[in-house]
């Protein structure tokens, strides 16, 4: 298993603010394709190469022609939109959802064609191994009246958190967005250095006792489901100008308490114990844990510490990344070609592998992975536990796994589907609601 995240790699392109290309020049044709640092299963230099080097062979080997796949790393959403807008070109990118409804909305992007979605056809690996969860919940999310699902192909997908030490910390507090202006953790606790996550933090607290009615009106049976997401989507995408000045309120005060605000090296301050509570997205949770475990070395380390995730009670944010194909592709048909080859199974786990988080595909393959992933929890003597993941893999998928693992990796990069039913998409801010927001995250952040 490879760490997700190369730290070095990630803070030089942070530094340019850039999109580092990684291709070799030749005369074959050309698929441009954009992701994250370390994104991808980028092979062991000496039994396997870089996946979106194995494509090449692949589709030679499908389609008799040659290509070349001209990758290119992007330190954000942002600089991506900037590239696209400014009339970079690019045949495939990887944005995360936010950035999908804002490129599909500015109609920037094309739809995926029909045929895509042929199961019938041997190679439409997507639609054939696509989550149901996954994709239930892209028919169920409309950009501008057209679903997801009509633009995007799921890649990974996950939760936000905390992660946290239970020996120093009390677990009722972890079930509460309140940990931040708990005075038990000050200077012990890091946020997100970016406005659109840290922002969801500001309504979660604004917004808690309404949060907490919704949620007894949903598990009374009051609510349905439909109407309790719909809820929850619109108290946690508002960014109404007195909604936004009562939540920068909510985020200054917990600046004092904060040990600070960070992107990449909360991750290496949890391990390192300098902080107690980090709040995360659930794949970085996972390595957090991993390598606070010893995951990742040869033998067994002496003093392994054992970490875990926690969604607060009321609500939390459910994050996807997906691939989409711009308006000006030049290769449509090499671009989905692209998305289903990494959307085969065995492709699947080996990202998931190499970067610690959780793909949207399903199937045996990636079923069989993780249970042979949770089986080095399982000690003789030990509690087990039957974990219930139909509503992600399908009718029967239920694994065996150790109780402890209820609150760690298990629980990161598969939620209960009871946890699931309060976590809600972030939508794009419009062009006024992130000028006011921009405005609101300068002023609090400069102190």
């Amino acid at each position: 298993m490879k760490k997700p995240l190369l730290f070095g790699l990630v803070a030089a392109i942070a530094a340019t603010g850039t999109i580092t290309v990684i291709a070799t020049q030749d005369d074959r044709p050309v698929l441009k394709v954009a992701n994250w640092a370390e994104y991808i299963d980028m092979g062991d230099d000496e039994t396997t190469k870089a996946l979106y080097l194995e494509f090449e062979e692949w589709y030679k080997e499908q389609t008799g022609k040659e290509i070349r796949v001209e990758y290119c790393i992007a330190d954000d959403n942002e600089t991506l939109y900037n590239m696209i807008k400014m009339g970079d070109h690019f045949d495939l990118v990887c944005p995360s959802e936010y950035m999908i409804m804002k490129l599909a909305a500015e109609g920037r992007l094309q739809k995926l064609p029909l045929s895509f979605f042929d199961t019938s056809v041997e190679t439409n690996y997507y639609a054939k191994y696509v989550s149901p969860y996954i994709s239930h919940t892209f028919e169920n999310n409309s950009i501008k009246g057209s679903s997801w699902s009509e633009y995007a192909a799921g890649y990974m997908w996950g939760t936000t958190g905390f992660v946290y030490n239970p020996k120093l910390v009390n677990e009722e507090d972890m079930t509460s967005w309140n940990v931040f202006t708990n005075p038990a953790y000050k200077k012990k606790t890091t946020a997100k250095n970016n406005v659109r996550d840290t922002y969801f933090v500001g309504l979660a607290m604004y917004y808690e006792e309404q949060l907490k009615a919704l949620k007894t009106q949903y598990t009374s049976g009051l609510l349905a489901y439909g109407d309790y997401q719909k809820e929850l989507s619109r108290l946690m995408n508002d960014t109404d100008e007195k909604t936004m000045n009562n939540v920068k309120k909510e985020l200054k005060s917990i600046t004092d308490n904060l040990y600070g605000f960070e992107t990449d090296e909360g991750k290496n301050d949890m391990i390192a114990g300098k902080i107690t509570v980090n709040y995360q997205w659930s794949g970085d949770a996972v390595y957090i844990m991993d390598e606070a475990q010893g995951l990742y070395e040869e033998e067994p380390i002496d003093n392994p510490v054992f970490l875990n995730y926690a969604i607060p009670e009321t609500v939390s944010n459910l994050w996807f990344d997906g691939w989409v194909i711009p308006k000006d592709c030049k290769n449509v048909e090499a671009a989905t070609m692209f998305i289903n080859f990494l959307s085969m199974p065995e492709n699947a786990v080996r990202n998931m592998d190499y970067i610690g988080y959780t793909s949207c595909i399903a199937g045996d393959t990636v079923f069989e992975w993780f249970v042979e992933k949770q089986a080095q929890f399982i000690e003789e003597g030990k509690k087990t536990i039957e974990y219930d993941l139909s509503y992600y893999f399908g009718d029967g998928y239920v694994l065996t796994a150790a109780e402890e693992q209820l609150k760690r990796q298990l629980f990161a990069q598969y939620p209960d589907e009871e946890t699931l039913s309060r976590c809600v998409a972030m939508q794009y801010f419009d062009r006024d609601a992130n000028t006011r927001a921009n405005l609101m995250w300068s002023d609090i952040t400069f102190f």
